[in-house]
């Protein structure tokens, strides 16, 4: 016959206790918290594997780590359950390891991880964390008798795990359903890190169709369909007719090829024939893919987003009257500096320099160092002009804003400016010559060298904005690509 000093954590009716378990009274609340710290625990699983896959595909160690915890909690949750013995180490081992969890998650919210920047805190991670915690806290409780030392009623099973037990499942579910669609967000800066603070390598920055800009905002761009891939091409290419984009093309190659050559150290000292043949390769890819290369691709990288995407971006209206006016009033900022720069030799001459050639749908890049390295945003001191050639009397077409930072900057009042970078670009001399998705080996091949404007450790966030007056974006004042900006409207191949 069992005594009220009979130990409350025995394995099932009949088994005589653990001599490694306390002893105490008030055995239905220690059950009640039994069975609650192993839901919490199997909530805070399914949240990890929900979110593994991605990680897995992105960086080896994030989604093993988050496996790990998921299967661990899973087999924490079973010992609890079930009683499996030892159970006084079943219950250290579970309050420790989720307490570790939580403190990785708190360091990566708080100081930020070994290398990398504090993160975001999200609805998942933040659930997936107090479960923890709780589980934690219950199994130490179990463990120490903190319930078991006063005599307590048996609580009812509905109201003390049926309620709770339902309460997890909703929450979890909503907080991993987008997950398991494959459509969460991973955007670095507002409120898309990922679990534990392990960055992800999604888009930060507009998404390719119907996702979220840099503040946060849904919707701003169009969905990216084959008829659209069609008419995009052709709205670029200035529906000109096969034979003058060929021979544009080839211009453009040409003017690449001698940019190349000056700049190049490593070609200078190749034979002639090598340096060529090293030259055709990388200007017959990087003019042939210039178009494709930066829709939204994936960088590879996990301390990096995406970069722009193509596509009409869908206006967002402002609901608030004071945010209209503020928007009005910045757009008025960036007026004059039109009629001050109209043409790339104005741009030159006030400190400006090409960095970019011009690439149909975004024209050539001239940037001022000087702005570009004050690290603000000021509506009426673009970084960047765009120009309609790589001649000194192209015209302006578009004004570009660059700030450096690990976050993209507010920005415009409201949510239409879409923030992007570009990590991999081919750079040779100040200029880039190829665009991100450019190969390694091709890059390297002419001395150039992979990568973002200052180097990987350095974001440099990106928006266009199209207010020139005959130049403005049907796509939207702040797309990604202007249709305006096409090779029948480009200096290149007919001045």
């Amino acid at each position: 016959m069992s005594t009220p000093t009979d130990d409350a954590l025995s394995t099932s009716p009949g088994n005589e206790p653990d001599s490694d378990t306390p002893v105490g009274e008030g055995s239905g609340a220690d059950d009640t918290l039994r069975t609650l710290a192993a839901l919490a625990m199997l909530g805070a699983a399914v949240i990890h594997f929900a979110f593994a896959p991605d990680h897995l595909s992105e960086e080896t160690s994030h989604g093993v780590f988050f496996l790990i915890s998921g299967w661990a909690q899973l087999l924490a949750a079973g010992a609890l359950l079930f009683r499996w013995r030892p159970q006084r180490a079943w219950l250290y081992g579970s309050a420790v390891f989720n307490l570790g969890v939580a403190a990785i998650w708190l360091v990566s919210r708080t100081a930020g991880l070994p290398g990398e920047e504090p993160e975001a805190v999200g609805f998942p991670d933040s659930l997936a964390t107090a479960l923890e915690v709780f589980a934690a806290v219950a199994a130490l409780a179990i463990a120490l008798g903190w319930m078991s030392r006063t005599a307590v009623r048996r609580p009812n099973f509905g109201l003390a795990v049926v309620v709770p037990a339902v309460a997890v499942v909703a929450v979890v579910s909503a907080s991993v359903v987008p997950a398991l669609g494959g459509g969460h967000e991973h955007a670095h800066g507002d409120g898309g890190h990922d679990e534990h603070g392990h960055d992800g390598g999604a888009a930060e920055g507009e998404t390719a169709a119907g996702g979220h800009d840099e503040h946060g905002h849904d919707g701003a761009t169009a969905e990216g369909t084959d008829d659209f891939a069609a008419t995009r091409i052709a709205a670029l290419t200035g529906y000109l007719p096969q034979s003058d984009i060929d021979r544009i093309r080839q211009v453009n190659r040409d003017y690449l090829a001698a940019q190349i050559q000056d700049r190049s150290r490593l070609l200078a000292g190749l034979p002639e024939d090598e340096r060529q043949a090293r030259i055709d390769a990388f200007t017959q890819y990087s003019v042939d893919n210039a178009l494709e290369s930066e829709n939204g691709a994936a960088t590879g990288n996990d301390d990096m987003p995406d970069m722009h995407s193509h596509g009409p971006s869908v206006w967002q209206d402002l609901d608030n009257p004071a945010d209209v006016l503020k928007l009005q009033g910045e757009l008025q900022q960036a007026g004059p500096v039109m009629a001050q720069y109209p043409t790339a030799a104005d741009a030159m001459a006030g400190g400006y320099m090409q960095v970019t050639p011009y690439v149909p749908g975004i024209g050539a890049h001239y940037l001022n160092i000087g702005r570009l390295l004050d690290g603000t945003f000021k509506p009426g001191e673009p970084e960047m002009l765009l120009y309609n050639g790589n001649d000194p009397t192209s015209k302006l077409v578009g004004l570009s804003y660059a700030v450096l930072g690990a976050d993209p900057p507010a920005g415009f009042t409201g949510p239409n400016d879409v923030w992007h970078v570009h990590p991999g670009l081919c750079i040779l001399g100040g200029l880039v010559v190829g665009p991100d998705q450019t190969p390694q080996e091709l890059c390297d091949s002419i001395g150039a060298q992979k990568g973002g404007p200052f180097g990987n450790r350095s974001k440099m966030w990106m928006a266009h904005l199209w207010q020139v007056p005959g130049w403005e974006s049907s796509w939207g004042l702040f797309s990604g690509e202007n249709p305006a900006i096409n090779l029948a409207t480009s200096d290149v191949g007919h001045s």
